[in-house]
């Protein structure tokens, strides 16, 4: 039986204020840094760019996700929220979207 695969996205096509799913390779990954939130909190942030041969975009990792992957990695977003930051196309996990590593590809 065939593995069940969401439908996909690809980041030329990406749109703002959508959920999208997408699959792509972890081009570079920025120095994990630490915000300040509203009421003091603290939080670990990190952005890495993403590239699937039609384009890039910034996914932003938040909390224990920055340890989750590393650049070369290939990656599976679910669900992940589009949005425009400051003129560029931006992903994030969000409330409800899943990241996921997939298996490296022998070749």
């Amino acid at each position: 039986m065939r593995e069940s695969r969401p439908p996909s996205t690809y980041i030329t096509d990406l749109r703002p204020n959508r959920v999208a799913t997408l699959e792509a390779s972890v081009e570079e990954v920025e120095p994990v840094r630490e915000v300040l939130l509203e009421g003091g909190a603290r939080r670990r942030v990190q952005n890495v760019r993403l590239g699937d041969g039609t384009g890039e975009v910034q996914l932003v990792l938040w909390g224990e996700e920055v340890d989750r992957i590393r650049k070369g990695d290939r990656v599976r977003i679910r669900d992940g929220w589009v949005k425009d930051y400051k003129g560029r196309l931006q992903i994030s996990l969000g409330r409800t979207g899943r990241l996921e590593v997939l298996p490296a590809v022998s070749g």
